[in-house]
């Protein structure tokens, strides 16, 4: 456990170490040749002037290891000319200086890293730079004073000079370099890198004009405006890093168009006209760097909204009016370059689940996750999105490379399949995804969208992870649009009418039970088939109100019977999972029964085994209030929604029925006549009766009857019927 810890520790200080060292070295050399511009700066020989600024940065940036290292080369520095005892003392103070400076810095803004808002330009200028570079003079000037390299004769005018030259050197120097140290890429356009170059050569070819031809406007003091207008337009036109680069640029001209002008620098005269370029270069630095920071909060500001309109705030994906807008100028794109361009439309499989059974916050974690998989495996150059809900679609630009989008596809599926935890609970989710391909499917986005939409539905209902968009999901999709439609007008035109097929008890043969069958009949005579329109309906939501009716008719339709005195078997009606999940359906049935005066025992409600599983404890009390109505219950399909025993014990019903799938084949079949087999002796282990479904065939029946099955139905006994036909089959004894 030691050694771990002391590896770790090795691990940590290493790098610290080596950054210092490098910092170290790099203000060494800065220094040095530092000392080689303080004639020509009119500041004190032994002044590392442009390292001073470089401290200052580096610790802002790096922390310790910068002001470690900034330390460890000023000391270098000063031990060339002076004892190790005042080079020390000067290296301490470079460090306090440098300190004073990040802890200014952080304590009004924690996380600058470069000098871009209003705010951080006025704690540069007005605080975090005065106070450290005055606690630096103090302490450079006290400790030369007692080793006597200053005499208190003129430490005041030592004190004063030395803390305006380190003050504009850290106001002309400091927001560079942070900009520099802050690793921020940094995107120009063609047009952009013109006009800075164009900036920066008029700079240096109107300074030199000025410099030539301004002997008659004083040439020190005209450059400082001729200057302070390219940083201004630098300022106005660019991020902060180029106004930086402007202002030292500026800075260098001036102190160069001093040099130029005089030919001895060691003279009164030429002392004045560097002290005038530096009055004139602090609101130049100043100016420049208010303007440009203001418009780069502005720039904030605008690409903050600009992100606020056009991305998700839940998953930081583009939305989708951003992938409408990308999606266009993809296609228009791919046209000129003769490309493909594969739209793929993603939705989350269980997603609905997790976020009904445990919340809206565990969902939303689910979305940020599946967004963050989804950036990491795509391309720099594709565009993913979230349409709304638990969609997303992908844009891939790609040559026409075969299977480039189905690889992507198999792709994005295993990244989003894998397992993941919150909260300690493992999660997981799926993804059916629906492909379309410019300019194979469509020209144009929405067209585009739509396809891969429909793709994505038949990914999801083949369960077959995803789909290419074919001419044949277009019909089908036109002809399930027409459906939804004469659906809404069957129910307000009264064209839906319900058809009644009988059950048999096999232990008297006697009819027990009519099944009531919702059947679409348009008043032109047209019937169309319950396959077509009753997945549309349940998708749709339709099957709701269609549920409704199919109760309420089977309860008039058994009313009319009873009150004719044709003694009426009891009648089932099938309830859907999404009408299962309604919140008024046990109100919708008990008002059904209060209107229409039906016997509530003679109801029976058939609810598919799949809808049962998806929330057992909601299940239970549903199923619970509609025992308390005395109804009878039965689990539909049943084989096919994969309950457990556990499960099925718990539940509060009559019966179960076998579904017609393992009915078929269960004379040839032996996996099916086992399965039947087991169904029932469960069923009967649990002491629930079972129905059988779509028996055609004697051969089925004496199957079943071995068995002990106790009910069935199907074409042996009769087809679904009419409520005028089913009649004869009251009171009657069924010869099987």
């Amino acid at each position: 456990m030691e050694l771990k810890a002391s590896i770790a520790a090795v691990k940590q200080v290493k790098p610290f170490l080596t950054k210092a060292a490098v910092i170290g070295f790099i203000y060494l050399v800065v220094a040095y040749f530092g000392t080689y511009l303080t004639p020509y700066i009119d500041a004190i020989a032994f002044f590392e002037l442009p390292a001073i600024a470089l401290a200052a940065a580096v610790t802002i940036r790096y922390g310790w290891s910068g002001a470690l290292g900034a330390v460890t080369g000023s000391f270098l520095f000063h031990l060339l000319k002076m004892p190790w005892d005042i080079a020390l003392t000067l290296a301490v103070g470079v460090g306090v200086c440098a300190l004073i400076f990040r802890y200014l810095f952080r304590l009004f803004h924690p996380s600058v890293v470069t000098i871009n808002q209003v705010s951080m330009v006025t704690i540069f200028a007005f605080i975090a730079a005065p106070l450290a570079s005055i606690a630096h003079t103090i302490i450079s000037i006290v400790s030369m004073q007692a080793f006597g390299f200053v005499t208190w004769d003129n430490i005041t005018q030592s004190m004063m000079s030395w803390w305006f030259n380190e003050l504009l050197v850290a106001y002309l120097t400091v927001p560079l370099l942070l900009s520099l140290l802050s690793y921020q890429k940094l995107y120009f356009s063609a047009q952009d890198k013109i006009e800075a170059a164009v900036i920066f050569v008029g700079m240096c070819v109107v300074s030199w004009l000025t410099i030539q031809y301004g002997q008659l406007l004083g040439s020190s003091e005209i450059i400082i405006f001729v200057l302070l207008s390219f940083v201004l337009l630098a300022a106005l036109r660019f991020k902060t890093i180029v106004t930086h680069a402007a202002i030292f640029l500026a800075a260098i001209i001036a102190f160069i168009s001093v040099v130029y002008k005089y030919d001895q620098i060691n003279t009164e005269l030429y002392a004045q006209a560097v002290f005038t370029i530096k009055i004139g270069l602090v609101p130049m630095a100043l100016g420049g760097l208010f303007v440009a920071s203001a418009f780069s909060e502005r720039h904030y500001a605008e690409v903050k909204l600009n992100k606020l309109a056009n991305h998700d705030p839940l998953t930081a994906l583009p939305n989708r009016t951003y992938f409408q807008d990308f999606l266009t100028h993809s296609l228009a794109q791919a046209q000129r370059q003769k490309q493909q361009v594969y739209l793929l439309f993603i939705d989350l499989d269980r997603f609905k689940k997790i976020n009904d059974s445990e919340g809206h916050e565990i969902g939303d974690a689910v979305l940020k996750i599946i967004a963050t998989r989804l950036n990491d495996i795509l391309r720099a150059d594709d565009f993913v999105a979230r349409l709304g809900g638990d969609e997303f679609a992908v844009v891939y630009t790609h040559p026409p490379i075969n299977n480039a989008a189905s690889n992507l596809a198999r792709k994005i599926i295993g990244i989003v399949s894998q397992p993941f935890e919150l909260d300690g609970r493992r999660y997981s989710v799926g993804a059916s995804i629906g492909i379309s391909v410019y300019p194979n499917d469509a020209t144009d986005a929405n067209a585009l969208l739509r396809q891969a939409d429909l793709a994505m539905y038949q990914a999801k209902s083949k369960r077959s992870g995803f789909e290419y968009f074919s001419e044949e999901m277009n019909v089908l999709a036109h002809e399930q649009l027409q459906i939804e439609n004469g659906l809404r007008q069957a129910l307000e035109k009264g064209e839906l009418l319900l058809m009644y097929q009988p059950k048999v008890d096999l232990r008297t043969n006697q009819v027990v039970g009519l099944e009531a069958l919702v059947r679409w009949l348009t008043n032109t005579g047209v019937l169309t088939s319950p396959d077509k329109f009753i997945p549309i309906a349940e998708e749709t939501g339709l099957i709701v109100p269609i549920g409704r009716f199919v109760i309420r008719e089977a309860c008039e339709q058994w009313v009319r019977w009873h009150e004719a005195g044709l003694n009426p078997p009891a009648v089932a009606v099938n309830i859907s999972p999404r009408q299962f999940s309604d919140l008024s359906l046990i109100g919708d049935i008990l008002e059904i029964i209060k209107m229409t005066r039906m016997n509530p025992s003679m109801l029976n409600v058939e609810i598919t085994e799949s809808a049962t599983m998806d929330d057992p404890e909601m299940t239970m009390e549903i199923l619970a209030e509609m025992r308390a109505l005395n109804l009878h219950l039965y689990i539909d399909d049943f084989g096919t929604g994969h309950s457990n025993l556990g499960q099925l014990r718990r539940l509060p019903i009559d019966a179960v029925k076998i579904d017609k799938s393992f009915i078929n084949d269960v004379l040839t079949n032996n996996d099916d006549a086992e399965i039947v087999t087991a169904i029932i002796n469960l069923a009967h282990a649990l002491k629930l009766r079972v129905v059988s479904e779509g028996i055609e065939t004697k051969e089925q029946l004496a199957f079943l009857r071995n068995l002990g099955c106790d009910e069935i139905q199907g074409y042996l006994v009769s087809k679904p019927v009419s409520h005028s036909q089913v009649e004869s089959f009251f009171n009657k004894t069924i010869k099987l």
